[in-house]
Protein backbone atom coordinates (compact mmCIF):
# COMPACT_ATOMS: atom_id res chain seq x y z
CA UNK A 1 0.00 0.00 0.00
CA UNK A 2 1.07 3.34 -1.60
CA UNK A 3 2.12 5.84 1.31
CA UNK A 4 -0.19 9.09 1.43
CA UNK A 5 1.48 12.67 1.92
CA UNK A 6 -0.62 15.29 3.31
CA UNK A 7 2.11 18.07 3.62
CA UNK A 8 5.01 18.99 0.90
CA UNK A 9 7.64 18.61 3.73
CA UNK A 10 6.65 15.33 4.83
CA UNK A 11 10.03 12.68 4.79
CA UNK A 12 10.07 9.87 2.54
CA UNK A 13 12.94 7.23 2.67
CA UNK A 14 13.79 4.49 0.97
CA UNK A 15 11.35 2.30 1.08
CA UNK A 16 9.27 0.82 -1.92
CA UNK A 17 5.74 2.51 0.05
CA UNK A 18 7.15 6.05 -0.30
CA UNK A 19 8.42 5.95 -3.88
CA UNK A 20 5.12 4.22 -4.92
CA UNK A 21 3.04 7.23 -2.94
CA UNK A 22 5.17 9.96 -4.58
CA UNK A 23 4.48 8.40 -7.91
CA UNK A 24 0.60 8.28 -7.13
CA UNK A 25 0.58 12.00 -6.88
CA UNK A 26 2.81 12.79 -9.94
CA UNK A 27 0.03 10.94 -11.35
CA UNK A 28 -2.69 12.14 -9.88
CA UNK A 29 -5.20 15.26 -10.12
CA UNK A 30 -3.29 18.36 -11.33
CA UNK A 31 -4.08 20.68 -14.18
CA UNK A 32 -0.93 18.99 -15.87
CA UNK A 33 -2.20 15.60 -15.65
CA UNK A 34 -2.98 15.08 -18.99
CA UNK A 35 0.74 15.94 -19.83
CA UNK A 36 2.07 13.89 -17.12
CA UNK A 37 0.36 10.32 -17.36
CA UNK A 38 1.19 8.90 -20.12
CA UNK A 39 4.83 9.45 -19.44
CA UNK A 40 4.81 7.81 -15.94
CA UNK A 41 4.51 4.13 -16.89
CA UNK A 42 6.86 4.05 -19.75
CA UNK A 43 9.37 6.03 -17.67
CA UNK A 44 9.22 3.96 -14.68
CA UNK A 45 10.24 1.24 -16.21
CA UNK A 46 13.78 2.73 -16.37
CA UNK A 47 13.66 3.26 -12.85
CA UNK A 48 15.68 0.65 -11.12
CA UNK A 49 14.35 -0.71 -8.07
CA UNK A 50 11.40 1.44 -7.13
CA UNK A 51 12.79 3.14 -4.50
CA UNK A 52 14.85 6.39 -3.97
CA UNK A 53 18.92 6.80 -4.33
CA UNK A 54 19.36 9.24 -0.94
CA UNK A 55 23.05 9.58 -0.11
CA UNK A 56 25.34 11.86 2.27
CA UNK A 57 26.09 15.34 1.93
CA UNK A 58 29.85 14.15 1.16
CA UNK A 59 28.53 11.52 -1.60
CA UNK A 60 26.30 13.93 -2.94
CA UNK A 61 28.70 16.68 -3.27
CA UNK A 62 31.15 15.00 -5.20
CA UNK A 63 28.33 14.11 -7.59
CA UNK A 64 25.79 16.61 -7.95
CA UNK A 65 26.85 19.67 -6.84
CA UNK A 66 25.58 20.80 -3.40
CA UNK A 67 24.14 24.47 -3.24
CA UNK A 68 21.04 26.23 -1.16
CA UNK A 69 18.57 25.13 -2.87
CA UNK A 70 19.56 21.52 -4.93
CA UNK A 71 18.56 18.99 -2.72
CA UNK A 72 18.52 15.73 -5.47
CA UNK A 73 19.86 15.97 -9.08
CA UNK A 74 18.41 13.77 -12.24
CA UNK A 75 20.46 12.28 -15.01
CA UNK A 76 18.35 11.21 -17.81
CA UNK A 77 21.62 10.42 -19.83
CA UNK A 78 22.63 7.66 -17.39
CA UNK A 79 19.41 6.96 -16.10
CA UNK A 80 19.72 8.24 -12.13
CA UNK A 81 18.05 9.96 -9.11
CA UNK A 82 20.51 11.48 -6.38
CA UNK A 83 18.81 12.56 -3.45
CA UNK A 84 21.07 14.65 -0.48
CA UNK A 85 19.71 13.38 3.35
CA UNK A 86 18.47 15.81 4.98
CA UNK A 87 19.49 14.43 8.45
CA UNK A 88 23.03 13.09 8.28
CA UNK A 89 22.95 9.45 8.94
CA UNK A 90 19.34 8.81 8.00
CA UNK A 91 18.57 8.21 4.56
CA UNK A 92 15.45 10.44 4.32
CA UNK A 93 14.33 13.53 1.78
CA UNK A 94 10.88 15.51 1.45
CA UNK A 95 8.19 15.02 -0.46
CA UNK A 96 8.71 18.21 -2.74
CA UNK A 97 12.28 17.42 -3.53
CA UNK A 98 11.30 13.37 -4.10
CA UNK A 99 7.95 15.02 -6.76
CA UNK A 100 9.94 17.66 -8.36
CA UNK A 101 13.06 15.24 -9.09
CA UNK A 102 9.95 12.70 -10.52
CA UNK A 103 8.51 15.78 -12.79
CA UNK A 104 11.80 15.51 -14.27
CA UNK A 105 12.07 11.85 -14.38
CA UNK A 106 8.93 11.50 -16.55
CA UNK A 107 10.09 14.29 -19.32
CA UNK A 108 10.48 14.12 -22.74
CA UNK A 109 12.11 11.27 -23.42
CA UNK A 110 10.46 8.95 -21.32
CA UNK A 111 13.11 6.17 -22.31
CA UNK A 112 16.22 7.84 -20.84
CA UNK A 113 19.30 7.87 -22.16
CA UNK A 114 19.02 11.61 -23.44
CA UNK A 115 18.32 15.00 -21.88
CA UNK A 116 15.29 16.36 -21.57
CA UNK A 117 13.93 17.47 -25.09
CA UNK A 118 12.96 21.01 -23.85
CA UNK A 119 16.30 22.21 -22.05
CA UNK A 120 17.46 23.24 -25.15
CA UNK A 121 14.57 26.10 -25.76
CA UNK A 122 13.81 26.56 -21.66
CA UNK A 123 17.55 26.84 -20.57
CA UNK A 124 17.99 25.89 -16.67
CA UNK A 125 16.30 28.62 -15.34
CA UNK A 126 13.07 28.82 -17.22
CA UNK A 127 13.37 24.48 -17.02
CA UNK A 128 13.78 24.37 -13.45
CA UNK A 129 11.29 27.20 -12.94
CA UNK A 130 8.72 25.08 -15.03
CA UNK A 131 9.21 21.78 -13.03
CA UNK A 132 8.76 23.64 -10.06
CA UNK A 133 5.56 25.02 -11.34
CA UNK A 134 4.43 21.91 -12.21
CA UNK A 135 5.69 20.31 -8.51
CA UNK A 136 3.79 22.75 -6.88
CA UNK A 137 0.78 22.29 -8.41
CA UNK A 138 0.22 19.11 -8.05
CA UNK A 139 0.40 19.52 -4.47
CA UNK A 140 -2.60 22.18 -5.28
CA UNK A 141 -4.77 19.73 -7.33
CA UNK A 142 -4.47 17.15 -4.32
CA UNK A 143 -4.84 19.41 -1.46
CA UNK A 144 -1.14 19.11 -0.29
CA UNK A 145 0.02 21.68 2.05
CA UNK A 146 3.16 23.17 0.40
CA UNK A 147 6.80 23.42 2.06
CA UNK A 148 7.08 26.89 3.51
CA UNK A 149 9.96 27.28 1.51
CA UNK A 150 9.94 26.46 -1.56
CA UNK A 151 12.77 25.71 -4.56
CA UNK A 152 13.34 28.10 -7.30
CA UNK A 153 10.93 30.53 -5.85
CA UNK A 154 12.58 33.34 -8.12
CA UNK A 155 12.50 30.95 -11.51
CA UNK A 156 8.84 29.27 -10.80
CA UNK A 157 7.72 33.30 -10.30
CA UNK A 158 9.03 34.24 -13.81
CA UNK A 159 7.39 30.62 -15.77
CA UNK A 160 3.93 31.63 -13.80
CA UNK A 161 4.36 35.07 -15.22
CA UNK A 162 4.70 33.07 -18.90
CA UNK A 163 2.24 30.78 -18.30
CA UNK A 164 -0.27 33.70 -17.53
CA UNK A 165 0.07 34.60 -20.78
CA UNK A 166 0.04 31.37 -22.66
CA UNK A 167 -1.51 28.96 -20.60
CA UNK A 168 -0.05 25.95 -19.49
CA UNK A 169 -0.41 24.11 -23.22
CA UNK A 170 2.98 25.02 -24.90
CA UNK A 171 4.72 24.29 -22.07
CA UNK A 172 3.43 20.73 -21.19
CA UNK A 173 3.47 20.03 -24.92
CA UNK A 174 7.12 20.40 -24.87
CA UNK A 175 8.25 19.57 -21.69
CA UNK A 176 6.10 15.95 -21.85
CA UNK A 177 5.29 15.48 -25.43
CA UNK A 178 9.06 16.43 -26.80
CA UNK A 179 7.81 19.30 -28.66
CA UNK A 180 9.41 22.56 -28.51
CA UNK A 181 8.18 24.04 -31.38
CA UNK A 182 5.36 24.37 -29.22
CA UNK A 183 7.40 27.42 -27.19
CA UNK A 184 6.52 29.43 -31.20
CA UNK A 185 4.20 31.70 -29.70
CA UNK A 186 6.76 33.13 -27.06
CA UNK A 187 9.36 33.54 -29.83
CA UNK A 188 6.76 35.46 -32.15
CA UNK A 189 5.85 37.76 -28.51
CA UNK A 190 9.30 38.03 -27.33
CA UNK A 191 11.48 37.56 -30.26
CA UNK A 192 15.45 38.26 -29.34
CA UNK A 193 14.31 39.50 -26.09
CA UNK A 194 13.29 35.93 -24.72
CA UNK A 195 16.98 34.95 -24.57
CA UNK A 196 17.25 37.68 -22.34
CA UNK A 197 14.42 36.03 -20.22
CA UNK A 198 16.19 33.00 -20.26
CA UNK A 199 19.25 34.69 -18.83
CA UNK A 200 17.31 36.35 -15.98
CA UNK A 201 15.88 33.31 -15.02
CA UNK A 202 18.95 31.16 -15.16
CA UNK A 203 20.57 34.49 -12.44
CA UNK A 204 17.20 34.24 -9.97
CA UNK A 205 16.40 37.93 -10.85
CA UNK A 206 12.88 37.85 -11.35
CA UNK A 207 11.93 41.34 -10.78
CA UNK A 208 13.64 42.02 -13.90
CA UNK A 209 12.53 38.88 -15.57
CA UNK A 210 8.47 40.24 -15.21
CA UNK A 211 9.37 43.69 -16.10
CA UNK A 212 10.97 42.55 -19.46
CA UNK A 213 7.84 40.43 -19.91
CA UNK A 214 5.66 43.24 -19.12
CA UNK A 215 7.32 45.66 -21.27
CA UNK A 216 7.66 43.05 -24.25
CA UNK A 217 3.73 41.93 -23.56
CA UNK A 218 2.89 45.92 -23.98
CA UNK A 219 5.00 46.26 -26.80
CA UNK A 220 3.94 43.46 -28.79
CA UNK A 221 -0.09 44.06 -27.98
CA UNK A 222 0.58 47.69 -29.77
CA UNK A 223 1.69 46.25 -33.24
CA UNK A 224 -0.91 46.20 -35.82
CA UNK A 225 -1.65 42.57 -36.56
CA UNK A 226 -1.89 41.82 -40.06
CA UNK A 227 -5.21 42.55 -41.89
CA UNK A 228 -6.35 44.60 -39.54
CA UNK A 229 -7.46 48.20 -40.47
CA UNK A 230 -4.98 50.71 -39.59
CA UNK A 231 -6.08 52.65 -36.01
CA UNK A 232 -7.45 56.02 -37.49
CA UNK A 233 -5.43 59.07 -35.97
Amino acid sequence: MATKFSKAGERVSINEDDFDGVNQVLAGKSRWQDFISPNVAPALKKYPGHTFNIVSAQVFGQTGGLDSETMAFTDKVNAKIVFVEIFKGEAQTMVFAALHEMVHWVSHPTDQGKRITAWGALGDGLGEGLTQVITEDIFDGQGIAQYYKPVYADRASIVRKLIERFDISPFGEALFKGRPQALQPLLDTYGSGLQKIKGLASANNSKEAIGVIDDLNRAFDAKPKKGAPPKSR
